[in-house]
């Protein structure tokens, strides 16, 4: 049985990272879609939009999995802020309040990482 604490662990930021990330990818998902539509007719950009409606449409229930995961550990988001530099990140774990902050540099990493981690599984 595991102990529950009042300090973060690295498993709670990477939930804290997927759940502010996963909002991100949509909204820049539906943006290139939408971008995209334009072409329609060419047998390639039908075939791209099709991929981004699938990474669209799993990502839903990973978030979905994250929320349910962060309820249980007793984990909240409090406030989210963008900034020229990157996403500042308020969260309350177990009664605690905590923060960091994301470079851009680093989260366009990690939403190229968790779309290659999706589309292995796709």
């Amino acid at each position: 049985m595991s102990v529950i604490t009042h300090i973060e662990t690295d498993e709670d930021i990477q939930l804290i990272k997927q759940f502010t990330l996963f909002p991100i990818l949509l909204d820049m998902l539906s943006r290139d879609s939408e971008v995209l539509k334009v072409h329609k007719d060419k047998i390639v950009y039908g075939h791209v939009l099709f991929y981004l409606k699938e990474v669209e449409n799993a990502i839903y229930p990973e978030l979905q999995s994250i929320r349910s995961t962060m309820k249980k550990r007793d984990i909240k988001v409090l406030h989210t802020s963008t900034t020229s530099f990157g996403i500042h990140i308020e969260y309350k774990v177990r009664g605690y309040i905590h923060h960091f902050t994301m470079l851009r540099s680093l989260i366009k990493a990690e939403l190229m990482t968790t779309l290659m981690r999706m589309r292995r599984s796709l």
